[in-house]
């Protein structure tokens, strides 16, 4: 059974990935909508997860406080992602600081696990 910091790490990576492909637009254009809604859907759950049962039952000590940023950070990303539509883009700066920001927390969780 895989750690849920390992499973909330590769969520970390799928919504950077979906942001990425977003901000590209002629990536965004062959993508179907309903698969950044789906893997939108599946960060959203990981962020709430680690917001909510990890974050908040542990904010004594640095892991619980990261869990609670870097989940509300993946929340606010899933929506981006869900709410994306080739005719709007209004939220490219919203979208650029959700990129900066779940990969630095993508990176912290990385190299601590990888460090393990």
């Amino acid at each position: 059974m895989l750690p849920m910091g390992t499973i909330v790490t590769v969520c970390m990576l799928v919504g950077i990935l979906c942001l990425i492909a977003q901000l590209a637009k002629t990536t965004a254009n062959s993508l179907p909508g309903w698969l950044f809604r789906a893997l939108g859907g599946i960060v959203f759950c990981a962020g709430a997860w680690n917001t909510f049962w990890h974050g908040l039952r542990n904010l004594t000590n640095f892991w619980g406080i990261a869990a609670l940023l870097s989940g509300i950070i993946m929340m606010f990303a899933a929506v981006l992602v869900i709410r994306f539509s080739n005719k709007n883009r209004d939220n490219h700066l919203q979208r650029v600081v959700a990129l900066v920001l779940l990969t630095a927390f993508f990176l912290l969780y990385a190299i601590t696990i990888s460090r393990l």
